[in-house]
């Protein structure tokens, strides 16, 4: 082995017909590297790392070497007798002892207080609370024994086997099944399989029932409350304590209502505004106090922090609350008295706070209104309140985009389900003035209990997010110089509102963001361009605005310093990566519920919009639905390469395709497992729709 100009390289001494040593492989940590990458952090021996590279025998010693000094500068991480790709969001990955240790694959072993579920033997995500001391919290298990499995059941002569659906990519067990246990599984069906016997037939990949089990085993989603967890919010009485009404602020005779989606399946805020002098308005911002019901270290707080939020897919929830918390005591229904924790806002005509103030109170929603009858209540004007609220929000959202608040309005998918739970549509969801209009309220809210608690210096967990980094930025910067937009991100942003490559941007400024997150420590929101942010308005699906609940009575009550922010800084942790899990699960489940709805439709043309632009191919958006479908470049007439400048696909004969361009495809295939839609390109279509002239 040598060590030349920075590169390592493998000699051999074999030598060729022509009595000249053959050329080997160049091995370089480079190399290494591109090697492992790939989703999911592939792990992968010293063999298959060396097949990659394309060494022989005579450059695995060299190899081993180099992955050694790799390890030790802790570029890349040893699992075993595997290698892989380092975290790069500062977690650690480690197997849970007996002791109560979480030992690290490396040998470094860390402390952690309590298990957080995880069974000895079990992989787990740790969080480092205390890198000096190895102290740290664990957020989650990521791979152990399994009891139950869930996959796709495959008729052999001889016996049965499951293979995995919706598993990890790459996943490769198989679990035999004897025939006299098959429990009448048909080839094909999803089954749950325990000590190899089927014990539960779930359908066909696509059937409602079986890509909700198959999706929830995968991200390891706890579905059911223990025993002990319903008996205690079973225990809780249902009428409420004449004692705990008279303590607080009576705001029964105020107008509040709620203004929710249709298929909304708790409500906990309600909004009521009244005229306030000087042409300003004053806003009460009603939250559920649902830390009445549920005591710090209850077995019921103890599985909300474990679950951390609720999971919302299209035909059902898995909520964060016991059912009897989330959908009756702590819920806002119409004509019901409940407890809330109120923020008093009060703001002069230009829309800026004069007054505030928080307390708790009992409150009476007059209304549950959808999102679309709010609408059009504030654009008829026949409600006198919900016409201030329009106004009001008018003012507020003027405000907070001229003090830098950006607006990333992209649209999404709403599945549309028919009675059997099957999607018969997908459409754009809506973006009504009553959306705008209660997202405004929640984050003058929101904005305004962070401040209070930041000024008292209370600990609490708060929502930052960070501006992008700076190569990121750089890179932001020359896209929107492409496009000919400013550089200013939020004037960029309303530029580009409406032209053909508005979801481009939109997406590559999302890209180029950081994640926000929970932490104990107030960072401030650059997307919002708040110097103080929390999660306060739901209480019900989120354990963050729980927390910041017991905090702000903390506050109100005086025991402020009694608060812990190590306490805190576990907290956030926990419940960023249990934010994580949910999305990632609800976005599968959405890709799942198109690849349903588009199954049927093989073989079939449609008309549709070139929306993105990628080295492998076109993402089309169909006229018809709101479904996505990728047009490999192998579909397209030529060889096509990416104009990263111009963001299209150009050929060596001239021909182009851009964002905007109107296309006829045809689908030509749609995989259920990997979540893919797949087209073929027919023919274009004429149409005066295209990318900006600055690419041009």
């Amino acid at each position: 082995m040598a060590h030349r100009k920075g590169r390592w390289e493998a000699r051999g001494r074999r030598r060729g017909k022509s009595g000249r040593r053959p050329k080997r492989a160049a091995v370089t940590p480079q190399g290494v590297l591109r090697a492992l990458a790939g989703p999911g952090r592939p792990q992968l021996g010293r063999a298959a790392i060396g097949r990659r590279l394309g060494v022989d025998r005579g450059g695995e010693r060299t190899l081993g070497t180099l992955l050694e000094a790799l390890v030790r500068e802790g570029r890349i991480e040893r699992v075993r007798r595997r290698y892989r790709l380092p975290r790069a969001d500062g977690l650690v990955e480690g197997r849970l002892r007996d002791d109560a240790s979480v030992v690290e694959e490396g040998g470094a072993v860390w402390r952690v207080p309590d298990s957080g579920g995880a069974a000895p033997g079990d992989r787990v995500l740790l969080q480092p609370s205390d890198p000096t001391r190895q102290r740290g919290d664990i957020l989650d298990v990521l791979a152990g024994e399994r009891t139950t499995w869930v996959g796709i059941f495959h008729d052999r002569a001889a016996a049965g086997v499951v293979t995995p659906y919706r598993d990890e990519p790459g996943a490769d067990w198989r679990i035999p099944v004897a025939r006299r246990d098959r429990a009448g599984a048909t080839d094909g069906a999803v089954v749950v399989v325990e000590r190899r016997r089927v014990v539960e037939v779930l359908g066909p990949p696509g059937t409602p029932e079986a890509d909700f089990r198959a999706v929830v085993w995968r991200r390891r989603l706890p579905v059911a409350f223990p025993r002990s967890v319903r008996a205690a919010a079973d225990a809780i009485p249902g009428a409420l304590d004449p004692a705990e009404v008279a303590r607080r602020i009576d705001l029964r005779s105020r107008p509040f209502v709620t203004i929710d989606p249709e298929t909304a399946r708790d409500h906990d805020d309600a909004v009521c505004v009244a005229e306030a002098p000087g042409g300003g308005a004053r806003l009460w911002v009603a939250i559920a106090d649902v830390s009445h019901f549920v005591a710090e270290g209850s077995p019921v707080d103890v599985e909300a922090l474990r679950r951390g939020n609720s999971v919302y897919f299209p035909d059902r929830a898995i909520p964060m609350l016991p059912e009897r918390l989330s959908g009756d005591l702590c819920s806002l229904r119409p004509e019901a008295e409940r407890l809330a924790l109120v923020v008093e806002l009060e703001f002069d005509a230009g829309g800026a706070v004069r007054h505030r103030a928080f307390y708790p109170a009992v409150v009476r929603s007059r209304a549950r209104l959808t999102y679309a009858e709010a609408a059009a209540a504030m654009e008829t004007g026949e409600c006198e309140q919900l016409r201030l609220l329009g106004r009001l929000t008018q003012r507020l959202t003027q405000r907070r985009f001229a003090a830098g608040s950006l607006d990333f309005d992209l649209p999404s998918a709403e599945i549309v389900l028919g009675d059997d739970a099957h999607p018969v549509d997908i459409v754009e969801a809506p973006r009504t003035p009553a959306h705008r209009a209660i997202e405004e309220s929640m984050l003058a809210a929101n904005r305004a209990v962070a401040e209070a608690l930041a000024a008292a210096g209370v600990p609490a967990v708060f929502r930052n997010h960070e501006p992008p980094a700076p190569d990121d930025a750089d890179a932001l910067g020359d896209v929107l110089a492409a496009f000919g937009l400013p550089p200013d991100l939020g004037e960029a942003l309303r530029r580009v509102a409406g032209r053909p490559e508005e979801r481009l941007v939109h997406g590559i400024a999302l890209r180029s963001m950081r994640q926000a997150r929970y932490e104990a420590e107030c960072r401030g929101h650059f997307a919002l361009a708040f110097r103080h942010y929390v999660h306060f308005t739901s209480p019900i699906r989120r354990y963050a605005d729980l927390v910041v609940h017991r905090a702000l009575k903390a506050l109100l009550d005086g025991r402020g310093a009694d608060a812990c922010r190590e306490r805190m800084r576990a907290v956030a942790a926990r419940v960023s990566w249990r934010e994580r899990v949910a999305v990632e699960a609800e976005r599968e489940m959405i890709d799942l519920k198109k690849c349903v709805f588009m199954a049927g439709r093989v073989g079939r043309r449609f008309d549709g919009t070139v929306s993105s632009v990628a080295p492998h191919g076109l993402y089309v958006t169909l006229d018809d639905w709101f479904v996505d479908g990728l047009v490999h470049v192998s579909k397209l007439p030529g060889y096509f390469e990416v104009d990263d400048r111009r963001f299209a696909l150009t050929s060596r004969s001239g021909e182009r395709f851009r964002l905007g361009d109107r296309l006829r495809v045809r689908v030509d295939a749609v995989d259920g497992v990997a979540g893919h839609i797949n087209f073929s390109l027919v023919h274009r279509i004429a149409s005066s729709r295209s990318i900006s002239s600055s690419l041009l």
